[in-house]
């Protein structure tokens, strides 16, 4: 993945940067926006001190997280 994607999820918007890890995997991180003025800060997605397989895996938890996220803040 080059550079990160974003989604609409639950009206906010909220980028998803996969990157690989040294020597083998795939992490990721993801920041929300709900309006033009915010500047969120990136948060790191973490699998008990592991790393993901595939980086299709890496955004799909980072999703999974930022869903989260967003539905406990009711956006």
């Amino acid at each position: 993945m080059d550079g990160f994607v974003t989604h609409q999820i639950e009206g906010a918007s909220v980028d998803i940067d996969v990157v690989p890890v040294k020597p083998h995997g795939f992490c990721a991180r993801f920041r929300i926006f709900r309006d033009a003025a915010d500047q969120p800060e990136w948060h790191q997605v973490h699998v008990s001190g592991s790393v993901f397989d595939t980086p299709e895996e890496a955004e799909e938890a980072a999703r999974s997280m930022a869903l989260e996220q967003v539905l406990s803040r009711g956006a």
